[in-house]
């Protein structure tokens, strides 16, 4: 099966900002060094260099095929957030190329994805319209959609009146109904009830299962990671291990 996915050589650096004192003081770190022959200080994946420049990712090679189910996991700061950003089309890698095809829906952060200002029915509208979806398209799926986030009684309500697990609950709905590919999860399901969690997780298997959906989930929950995902990409200082 061909890859649905291709990542080759991924990185992604951010310029630091540093004081006077600081470049002096990384500067002198660095002269130590040469003369003791001991390693460049800031050579480093997840290290500042001499010239400000943070490693977040370095050298990411992977490939995703047709409906798998991916764990992202590492200790904070690993660079996992930083790659789902990046597949998701948030942010741009500073190296490297990703090759694909297939629409994305991205929950990044709970009602991220939404309007505030607009009502949960308008945003599901808004959302499938985003993924190139028609206005028929979508009233397709519109009750299922507000059948499994439970917010009949609010659908009429603006976004920003909702409380977080609404949002979420409302955003994973319409992620999981409307016509992506791929489905990229960033913790969000942590916010939602251990009923909700589960029928989620039910959720994602079925379309990953029948429709060939790509999931890709950064989750610390090993036993949703043993049960659920098909394998696990481990991030450790921006690498893989």
């Amino acid at each position: 099966m061909n890859p649905f996915i291709k990542v080759e050589q991924l990185s992604k650096a951010y310029h630091l900002k540093r004081s006077k004192t600081d470049a002096l003081s990384r500067e002198f770190e660095i002269w130590r060094a040469k003369i003791f022959r001991k390693e460049h200080p800031y050579s480093k994946v997840g290290c500042q260099s001499n010239e400000g420049i943070y490693w977040a990712l370095k050298d990411l090679n992977f490939e995703i095929k047709e409906g798998e189910r991916i764990a992202i996991s590492g200790n904070n700061g690993a660079g996992k957030s930083t790659l789902l950003k990046i597949l998701s089309k948030v942010t741009t890698p500073s190296e490297g190329v990703i090759t694909g095809r297939g629409r994305i829906a991205s929950l990044l952060e709970a009602g991220s994805c939404f309007h505030p200002e607009l009502s949960g029915l308008q945003n599901i509208f808004l959302n499938g319209a985003m993924l190139g979806m028609s206005k028929n398209e979508i009233k397709l799926q519109l009750d299922e959609i507000i059948a499994f986030a439970e917010i009949e009684q609010h659908l009429k309500t603006p976004v920003k009146r909702y409380s977080s697990g609404m949002c979420m609950r409302l955003a994973f709905s319409v992620a999981a109904h409307l016509q992506a590919e791929i489905m990229i999860l960033d913790e969000v399901l942590s916010v939602g009830d251990h009923n909700f969690q589960r029928k989620s997780i039910e959720k994602m298997l079925q379309v990953s299962e029948q429709n060939g959906k790509i999931i890709l989930m950064v989750n610390h929950n090993e036993k949703t990671t043993d049960s659920f995902c098909s394998r696990e990409i481990i991030l450790t200082n921006g690498m893989i291990l």
